[in-house]
Protein backbone atom coordinates (compact mmCIF):
# COMPACT_ATOMS: atom_id res chain seq x y z
CA UNK A 1 0.00 0.00 0.00
CA UNK A 2 1.31 3.32 -1.11
CA UNK A 3 2.49 6.51 1.73
CA UNK A 4 0.35 9.14 1.12
CA UNK A 5 0.91 13.07 2.89
CA UNK A 6 -2.43 14.65 3.12
CA UNK A 7 -1.90 18.23 3.89
CA UNK A 8 -5.02 19.95 5.69
CA UNK A 9 -5.49 23.49 6.61
CA UNK A 10 -8.60 25.06 8.44
CA UNK A 11 -9.75 28.15 10.05
CA UNK A 12 -12.27 26.02 11.42
CA UNK A 13 -12.10 22.59 13.59
CA UNK A 14 -15.61 22.14 13.58
CA UNK A 15 -17.38 19.18 11.12
CA UNK A 16 -20.13 21.14 10.13
CA UNK A 17 -17.85 23.49 8.02
CA UNK A 18 -15.16 20.76 7.16
CA UNK A 19 -17.75 17.53 6.19
CA UNK A 20 -17.00 17.43 2.79
CA UNK A 21 -13.00 17.08 3.25
CA UNK A 22 -12.80 15.05 5.83
CA UNK A 23 -15.00 12.68 4.37
CA UNK A 24 -12.64 12.70 1.12
CA UNK A 25 -9.63 12.75 3.92
CA UNK A 26 -11.27 9.83 5.25
CA UNK A 27 -11.59 7.97 2.01
CA UNK A 28 -8.36 8.36 0.87
CA UNK A 29 -7.41 7.08 4.76
CA UNK A 30 -8.42 3.63 4.02
CA UNK A 31 -6.67 2.83 0.70
CA UNK A 32 -3.38 4.46 1.54
CA UNK A 33 -1.18 4.23 4.51
CA UNK A 34 -1.70 8.55 5.71
CA UNK A 35 -0.15 10.74 7.66
CA UNK A 36 -1.75 14.13 7.81
CA UNK A 37 0.24 17.42 8.39
CA UNK A 38 -2.65 20.31 9.65
CA UNK A 39 -2.74 23.19 12.05
CA UNK A 40 -5.39 20.93 13.87
CA UNK A 41 -3.94 18.66 15.16
CA UNK A 42 -6.00 17.81 18.09
CA UNK A 43 -9.05 18.14 15.86
CA UNK A 44 -7.92 15.84 12.94
CA UNK A 45 -6.27 12.76 16.00
CA UNK A 46 -10.04 12.97 16.75
CA UNK A 47 -11.48 11.82 13.79
CA UNK A 48 -8.13 9.67 12.03
CA UNK A 49 -7.12 7.55 15.16
CA UNK A 50 -5.31 5.62 12.81
CA UNK A 51 -3.55 8.10 10.88
CA UNK A 52 0.24 9.48 11.55
CA UNK A 53 -0.75 13.40 12.70
CA UNK A 54 1.87 16.29 12.15
CA UNK A 55 0.76 19.22 13.93
CA UNK A 56 2.12 23.05 13.08
CA UNK A 57 0.86 26.12 14.83
CA UNK A 58 0.23 28.83 11.70
CA UNK A 59 2.75 31.31 11.82
CA UNK A 60 1.63 34.43 13.82
CA UNK A 61 4.55 36.11 14.45
CA UNK A 62 4.84 37.56 10.58
CA UNK A 63 1.68 39.97 10.24
CA UNK A 64 3.14 41.07 7.12
CA UNK A 65 0.10 39.72 4.41
CA UNK A 66 1.73 37.87 1.62
CA UNK A 67 4.85 37.65 3.52
CA UNK A 68 3.01 35.47 6.50
CA UNK A 69 2.02 33.16 3.17
CA UNK A 70 5.12 32.64 2.15
CA UNK A 71 6.78 31.95 5.23
CA UNK A 72 3.81 29.28 6.19
CA UNK A 73 4.42 27.49 2.72
CA UNK A 74 7.92 27.07 3.33
CA UNK A 75 6.82 25.90 6.43
CA UNK A 76 4.89 23.18 4.91
CA UNK A 77 7.20 22.42 2.19
CA UNK A 78 10.09 21.36 4.47
CA UNK A 79 7.34 19.20 6.64
CA UNK A 80 6.41 17.82 3.52
CA UNK A 81 9.59 17.13 1.73
CA UNK A 82 11.11 15.56 5.11
CA UNK A 83 8.41 12.75 5.13
CA UNK A 84 8.85 9.28 3.26
CA UNK A 85 5.86 9.54 1.29
CA UNK A 86 5.01 8.22 -2.39
CA UNK A 87 2.50 11.26 -3.11
CA UNK A 88 0.49 14.24 -1.74
CA UNK A 89 -2.79 15.02 -1.54
CA UNK A 90 -4.14 18.59 -0.71
CA UNK A 91 -7.14 20.68 -1.40
CA UNK A 92 -6.46 23.69 -3.29
CA UNK A 93 -6.41 26.40 -0.56
CA UNK A 94 -2.63 25.62 0.12
CA UNK A 95 -2.49 25.31 -4.23
CA UNK A 96 0.98 27.35 -3.90
CA UNK A 97 2.52 24.57 -1.78
CA UNK A 98 2.55 22.43 -4.78
CA UNK A 99 4.92 24.09 -6.31
CA UNK A 100 7.92 23.48 -4.36
CA UNK A 101 7.21 20.05 -3.12
CA UNK A 102 9.31 16.93 -4.70
CA UNK A 103 6.68 13.60 -4.84
CA UNK A 104 3.60 13.70 -6.66
CA UNK A 105 0.65 16.12 -5.70
CA UNK A 106 -2.84 15.70 -6.47
CA UNK A 107 -5.21 18.39 -5.65
CA UNK A 108 -8.91 18.87 -4.88
CA UNK A 109 -10.79 22.00 -6.18
CA UNK A 110 -14.27 21.79 -3.75
CA UNK A 111 -15.03 25.43 -4.00
CA UNK A 112 -14.11 28.27 -5.85
CA UNK A 113 -14.28 32.17 -5.95
CA UNK A 114 -15.20 34.53 -3.56
CA UNK A 115 -17.78 34.00 -0.89
CA UNK A 116 -18.91 37.26 0.40
CA UNK A 117 -20.39 39.91 -0.64
CA UNK A 118 -19.43 42.52 1.85
CA UNK A 119 -17.56 45.82 0.38
CA UNK A 120 -14.42 47.44 1.95
CA UNK A 121 -12.94 50.60 2.01
CA UNK A 122 -10.75 51.51 -1.31
CA UNK A 123 -7.40 51.62 -0.31
CA UNK A 124 -8.14 47.72 1.27
CA UNK A 125 -9.69 46.96 -1.93
CA UNK A 126 -6.63 48.26 -4.26
CA UNK A 127 -4.41 46.11 -1.92
CA UNK A 128 -6.49 43.18 -1.93
CA UNK A 129 -6.24 43.20 -5.44
CA UNK A 130 -2.76 43.22 -5.56
CA UNK A 131 -2.23 40.63 -3.07
CA UNK A 132 -4.76 38.38 -4.42
CA UNK A 133 -2.81 38.38 -7.96
CA UNK A 134 0.47 37.51 -6.48
CA UNK A 135 -1.09 34.57 -4.65
CA UNK A 136 -3.30 33.68 -7.87
CA UNK A 137 -0.33 33.10 -9.53
CA UNK A 138 1.02 30.88 -7.21
CA UNK A 139 -2.36 28.78 -7.15
CA UNK A 140 -2.94 28.37 -10.73
CA UNK A 141 1.34 27.52 -11.15
CA UNK A 142 0.80 25.04 -8.54
CA UNK A 143 -2.88 23.54 -10.03
CA UNK A 144 -0.72 22.94 -12.93
CA UNK A 145 2.44 21.31 -11.35
CA UNK A 146 -0.05 18.77 -9.80
CA UNK A 147 -0.34 15.71 -11.14
CA UNK A 148 -4.23 15.70 -11.59
CA UNK A 149 -6.96 18.21 -10.27
CA UNK A 150 -9.68 16.74 -9.38
CA UNK A 151 -12.86 19.11 -9.52
CA UNK A 152 -16.30 19.06 -7.35
CA UNK A 153 -18.45 20.75 -10.54
CA UNK A 154 -17.80 21.50 -14.24
CA UNK A 155 -18.25 25.39 -14.42
CA UNK A 156 -15.48 25.34 -11.83
CA UNK A 157 -13.73 23.54 -14.41
CA UNK A 158 -14.37 26.00 -17.66
CA UNK A 159 -12.96 28.35 -15.28
CA UNK A 160 -9.63 26.47 -14.18
CA UNK A 161 -9.03 25.46 -17.91
CA UNK A 162 -9.16 29.54 -19.31
CA UNK A 163 -6.27 29.59 -16.97
CA UNK A 164 -4.51 27.25 -18.64
CA UNK A 165 -5.27 24.22 -16.68
CA UNK A 166 -5.18 20.84 -18.56
CA UNK A 167 -4.64 18.31 -15.70
CA UNK A 168 -8.49 18.22 -14.69
CA UNK A 169 -10.98 15.56 -13.89
CA UNK A 170 -14.37 16.39 -12.44
CA UNK A 171 -15.39 14.19 -9.25
CA UNK A 172 -18.59 15.71 -7.69
CA UNK A 173 -19.12 15.02 -3.70
CA UNK A 174 -19.49 11.87 -3.07
CA UNK A 175 -21.70 10.81 0.38
CA UNK A 176 -21.92 7.08 2.18
CA UNK A 177 -25.54 6.60 1.52
CA UNK A 178 -25.67 4.14 4.71
CA UNK A 179 -25.35 6.77 7.07
CA UNK A 180 -28.20 8.54 5.64
CA UNK A 181 -30.47 5.66 5.05
CA UNK A 182 -29.70 3.33 8.10
CA UNK A 183 -28.60 6.59 10.35
CA UNK A 184 -27.28 6.33 13.57
CA UNK A 185 -30.03 7.77 16.13
CA UNK A 186 -29.19 8.79 19.73
CA UNK A 187 -31.10 10.42 22.59
CA UNK A 188 -30.08 13.92 20.66
CA UNK A 189 -32.59 12.78 18.31
CA UNK A 190 -35.38 12.42 20.67
CA UNK A 191 -37.07 15.16 20.14
CA UNK A 192 -37.66 15.51 16.58
CA UNK A 193 -39.10 11.82 17.09
CA UNK A 194 -41.57 13.12 19.30
CA UNK A 195 -42.56 15.69 17.05
CA UNK A 196 -42.80 13.02 14.03
CA UNK A 197 -45.03 10.78 16.51
CA UNK A 198 -47.33 14.19 17.02
CA UNK A 199 -47.64 14.21 12.89
CA UNK A 200 -45.32 17.43 12.76
CA UNK A 201 -44.07 18.25 9.43
CA UNK A 202 -40.24 18.96 9.53
CA UNK A 203 -38.87 21.05 7.19
CA UNK A 204 -34.88 21.28 7.67
CA UNK A 205 -31.84 23.20 6.92
CA UNK A 206 -28.34 22.77 7.34
CA UNK A 207 -24.65 23.98 6.99
CA UNK A 208 -23.55 27.54 7.83
CA UNK A 209 -26.34 30.34 8.77
CA UNK A 210 -25.68 33.44 6.85
CA UNK A 211 -27.58 36.16 5.74
CA UNK A 212 -26.52 35.25 1.74
CA UNK A 213 -27.42 31.82 2.37
CA UNK A 214 -31.15 32.90 2.70
CA UNK A 215 -31.52 33.02 6.96
CA UNK A 216 -34.02 35.68 6.89
CA UNK A 217 -35.79 33.88 3.47
CA UNK A 218 -36.31 30.81 5.51
CA UNK A 219 -37.54 32.33 8.83
CA UNK A 220 -39.76 34.71 6.35
CA UNK A 221 -41.20 31.85 4.81
CA UNK A 222 -41.54 29.36 7.43
CA UNK A 223 -43.73 31.94 9.07
CA UNK A 224 -46.17 31.93 6.42
CA UNK A 225 -46.74 28.32 7.04
CA UNK A 226 -46.95 28.42 10.15
CA UNK A 227 -49.98 30.48 10.26
CA UNK A 228 -51.84 28.70 7.73
CA UNK A 229 -50.97 24.65 9.65
CA UNK A 230 -49.41 24.72 13.24
CA UNK A 231 -47.91 21.38 12.52
CA UNK A 232 -45.13 22.68 10.57
CA UNK A 233 -42.14 22.74 12.68
CA UNK A 234 -38.85 24.47 11.34
CA UNK A 235 -35.21 23.01 12.50
CA UNK A 236 -31.77 24.54 11.53
CA UNK A 237 -28.78 22.89 12.57
CA UNK A 238 -25.14 24.65 11.81
CA UNK A 239 -26.05 28.35 13.13
CA UNK A 240 -23.50 30.17 14.76
CA UNK A 241 -23.56 32.04 18.26
CA UNK A 242 -24.58 34.94 16.65
CA UNK A 243 -27.64 33.58 14.80
CA UNK A 244 -29.19 31.85 17.26
CA UNK A 245 -29.50 34.80 18.93
CA UNK A 246 -31.32 35.95 16.21
CA UNK A 247 -33.18 33.02 15.64
CA UNK A 248 -34.00 33.18 19.07
CA UNK A 249 -35.40 36.54 18.84
CA UNK A 250 -37.93 36.48 15.92
CA UNK A 251 -39.16 32.94 17.13
CA UNK A 252 -39.70 34.72 20.53
CA UNK A 253 -41.34 37.93 18.56
CA UNK A 254 -43.64 35.95 16.28
CA UNK A 255 -44.72 33.72 19.16
CA UNK A 256 -43.18 30.84 17.28
CA UNK A 257 -41.11 28.78 19.82
CA UNK A 258 -42.62 25.41 19.35
CA UNK A 259 -42.36 25.52 15.70
CA UNK A 260 -38.27 26.22 15.48
CA UNK A 261 -36.10 24.44 17.24
CA UNK A 262 -32.46 25.92 16.14
CA UNK A 263 -29.24 22.66 17.38
CA UNK A 264 -26.68 25.19 16.60
CA UNK A 265 -23.38 24.08 15.67
CA UNK A 266 -23.81 20.22 15.64
CA UNK A 267 -21.38 17.86 14.62
CA UNK A 268 -22.16 16.44 11.21
CA UNK A 269 -22.29 13.14 12.80
CA UNK A 270 -25.79 14.13 13.78
CA UNK A 271 -27.25 15.25 10.60
CA UNK A 272 -28.28 12.10 8.90
CA UNK A 273 -30.67 11.27 11.92
CA UNK A 274 -31.97 14.55 11.81
CA UNK A 275 -32.70 14.42 7.81
CA UNK A 276 -34.17 11.03 8.91
CA UNK A 277 -37.14 12.42 10.95
CA UNK A 278 -37.47 15.29 8.56
CA UNK A 279 -39.97 15.82 5.46
CA UNK A 280 -38.77 18.47 3.07
CA UNK A 281 -35.08 20.39 3.33
CA UNK A 282 -34.08 23.66 2.16
CA UNK A 283 -31.18 25.42 0.00
CA UNK A 284 -30.63 28.83 -0.35
CA UNK A 285 -28.00 30.84 -2.35
CA UNK A 286 -27.73 34.03 -3.04
CA UNK A 287 -26.86 34.83 -6.90
CA UNK A 288 -24.59 37.83 -6.71
CA UNK A 289 -21.78 35.73 -4.40
CA UNK A 290 -19.90 34.53 -7.61
CA UNK A 291 -18.26 31.21 -5.63
CA UNK A 292 -22.04 30.36 -4.95
CA UNK A 293 -23.02 30.48 -9.20
CA UNK A 294 -20.08 27.22 -9.45
CA UNK A 295 -19.67 25.70 -5.98
CA UNK A 296 -22.18 23.00 -5.41
CA UNK A 297 -23.84 22.36 -2.04
CA UNK A 298 -23.24 19.34 -0.34
CA UNK A 299 -26.13 19.48 1.60
CA UNK A 300 -28.06 18.72 -1.38
CA UNK A 301 -26.65 15.17 -1.77
CA UNK A 302 -27.11 14.57 1.77
CA UNK A 303 -30.64 15.60 1.67
CA UNK A 304 -31.12 13.16 -1.22
CA UNK A 305 -29.05 10.52 0.69
CA UNK A 306 -31.51 10.78 3.20
CA UNK A 307 -34.64 10.20 0.38
CA UNK A 308 -36.20 14.26 1.56
CA UNK A 309 -36.53 16.56 -1.23
CA UNK A 310 -35.47 19.92 -1.43
CA UNK A 311 -36.96 23.11 -2.12
CA UNK A 312 -34.29 25.74 -3.22
CA UNK A 313 -33.51 29.06 -5.36
CA UNK A 314 -32.43 29.61 -8.66
CA UNK A 315 -29.20 28.90 -9.24
CA UNK A 316 -26.94 26.98 -11.31
CA UNK A 317 -25.19 25.37 -8.47
CA UNK A 318 -29.01 24.23 -7.57
CA UNK A 319 -30.07 23.79 -11.39
CA UNK A 320 -27.15 21.24 -11.43
CA UNK A 321 -28.44 18.97 -9.00
CA UNK A 322 -32.02 19.44 -8.39
CA UNK A 323 -34.89 18.89 -11.16
CA UNK A 324 -37.61 20.98 -10.79
CA UNK A 325 -40.75 19.16 -10.10
CA UNK A 326 -38.64 15.61 -9.53
CA UNK A 327 -36.47 15.97 -6.58
CA UNK A 328 -37.42 18.90 -5.44
CA UNK A 329 -38.78 22.46 -6.38
CA UNK A 330 -36.46 25.52 -7.93
CA UNK A 331 -38.41 28.64 -6.76
CA UNK A 332 -37.54 32.20 -7.25
CA UNK A 333 -35.09 34.18 -4.31
CA UNK A 334 -38.57 35.04 -2.62
CA UNK A 335 -40.77 33.56 0.47
CA UNK A 336 -44.05 33.70 -0.70
CA UNK A 337 -43.49 31.24 -3.49
CA UNK A 338 -41.07 29.07 -0.64
CA UNK A 339 -43.63 29.10 1.54
CA UNK A 340 -46.08 28.12 -1.16
CA UNK A 341 -43.90 25.15 -2.52
CA UNK A 342 -43.58 23.77 1.55
CA UNK A 343 -47.48 23.81 1.53
CA UNK A 344 -47.62 22.14 -1.76
CA UNK A 345 -45.67 19.14 -0.37
CA UNK A 346 -47.46 19.18 3.11
CA UNK A 347 -50.26 18.99 1.67
CA UNK A 348 -50.04 16.47 -0.98
CA UNK A 349 -48.78 12.99 0.28
CA UNK A 350 -48.44 11.15 -2.90
CA UNK A 351 -46.38 14.02 -4.54
CA UNK A 352 -44.08 14.07 -1.34
CA UNK A 353 -44.11 10.56 -1.62
CA UNK A 354 -42.29 10.39 -5.24
CA UNK A 355 -40.32 13.10 -5.04
CA UNK A 356 -38.42 11.29 -2.01
CA UNK A 357 -38.42 8.22 -4.29
CA UNK A 358 -36.62 10.40 -6.75
CA UNK A 359 -34.00 11.69 -4.48
CA UNK A 360 -32.81 8.21 -3.01
CA UNK A 361 -32.71 7.52 -6.41
CA UNK A 362 -30.81 10.20 -7.97
CA UNK A 363 -28.13 9.84 -4.67
CA UNK A 364 -27.06 6.78 -6.11
CA UNK A 365 -25.10 8.58 -8.29
CA UNK A 366 -22.76 10.06 -5.52
CA UNK A 367 -21.84 6.83 -3.42
CA UNK A 368 -18.99 7.62 -1.77
CA UNK A 369 -17.33 4.38 -3.48
CA UNK A 370 -17.99 5.41 -7.20
CA UNK A 371 -16.85 9.07 -6.99
CA UNK A 372 -13.87 8.44 -4.29
CA UNK A 373 -12.89 5.02 -5.45
CA UNK A 374 -12.59 6.83 -9.07
CA UNK A 375 -10.41 9.30 -7.42
CA UNK A 376 -8.42 6.58 -5.74
CA UNK A 377 -7.85 4.87 -8.70
CA UNK A 378 -6.93 8.01 -10.92
CA UNK A 379 -3.90 8.19 -8.36
CA UNK A 380 -2.88 5.10 -8.29
CA UNK A 381 -3.13 5.20 -12.20
CA UNK A 382 -0.79 8.35 -12.29
CA UNK A 383 1.60 7.01 -9.48
CA UNK A 384 2.17 4.10 -10.88
CA UNK A 385 2.84 5.65 -14.56
CA UNK A 386 5.09 8.20 -13.00
CA UNK A 387 7.29 4.99 -11.16
CA UNK A 388 7.68 3.42 -14.88
CA UNK A 389 9.63 6.70 -16.51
Amino acid sequence: MEKLTVLFTTNHANTIGNACRLSIVDYLSKHFFTTIVTNKAEFLANHFPHCKIIGYDKNRHNKIPILSDIFEWRRLVKLINDLDSDLCFMFDDTSAVSNFIKIPVFQYVHQFGVRTNEKTNILKRIYSILASKFIDSFYFSGLKKSKIVFVVSRPIIDILQKNGISNLIHIPHGIELQKFSKPLINDFHLPLKKLKENGCFIITYTGWVTENRGFHLILNSIKEVIQKDKKAVLVIAGADNYYSEKIYEFSKNNNMQNNIINFGIIDSSLIPGILYFSDVCLSFLENNIPAYRISPPQKIIEYFAAGKPVICNKIQTHELLVKDGLTGFITHYDSKEVYYKILCLMRDEKLLKNMSKNALEEARKYDINLVYGNMVKKMREAINANNKK
